[in-house]
């Protein structure tokens, strides 16, 4: 069960960043970064399908709701696009939301690995999509930065007010994240032992993965796929 509200509070986090890349490439002036942020809205779409999809194979008769903190993120957030605020908004997503998601399925990955789940493959390249869009949004700010469109104290402000409610969405999911800690206990509350999720995790990564293929010919990203850095 509480993996099932992590899935929840992870697809919630993935349609807040896909609402934000979609709005930001209607924002910034720059072709490949506008290109690189469509790319990024579909694989956000298609990460949000996978953890739904995952949520109603775990508890199929309920229904969970993202942490109140989480809520206040994504309202703070919302409130920065209604207003055409990029610094603010890479600095929300790109930087903070897809920071903690990377922590988050870096431990997920860890537990199915000491159980020898597999699907290593594809859990990587939904880890290194999310590891690109961070590095992505941070050279976006640090070009903003060195053409004055932000200041670097204001940046700073903006990252300790967004890591305040990260620090109360940890608060408020301390449960979920201990039983992810939990090294026997990962791989049952999963259930990734049973043949048929582990069908259709293998079936959503390779939806994940044609996605992308698809978006990136289309939008002729080319080589725009950037590794994210190997420490926050």
């Amino acid at each position: 069960m509480q993996t099932a509200r992590l899935f929840a509070a992870l697809e919630y986090g993935e349609r807040l960043a896909h609402d934000c890349a979609r709005r930001q490439a209607g924002m910034i002036a720059d072709g490949r970064a506008r290109r690189f942020l469509q790319v990024q809205a579909a694989q956000e779409s298609a990460h949000a399908l996978l953890f739904r999809n995952a949520t109603d194979w775990l508890a199929p008769k309920h229904s969970f709701g993202p942490p109140p903190a989480l809520l206040d993120f994504g309202g703070r957030l919302q409130h920065a696009l209604s207003r055409d605020d990029l610094t603010e908004s890479l600095v929300a997503s790109q930087i903070v939301l897809e920071g903690l998601g990377e922590q988050i399925l870096t431990r997920l990955n860890h537990g199915m690995d000491r159980h020898g789940i597999g699907l290593r493959r594809q859990r990587q390249l939904l880890l290194r999509q999310e590891q690109g869009h961070y590095a992505f949004g941070l050279r976006t700010l640090e070009q903003r930065l060195q053409l004055e469109h932000a200041r670097i104290e204001q940046v700073h402000e903006l990252v300790h007010g967004y890591l305040r409610l990260i620090h109360r969405i940890s608060a408020e999911m301390t449960d979920v994240f201990a039983a992810l800690d939990a090294v026997d206990h990962v791989g049952a509350v999963i259930g990734l032992y049973e043949p048929g999720f582990r069908q259709r995790l293998r079936r959503n990564y390779r939806l994940i993965r044609i996605q992308a293929e698809r978006d990136v010919r289309q939008h002729a990203v080319g080589v725009f796929s950037i590794e994210g850095p190997s420490r926050r």
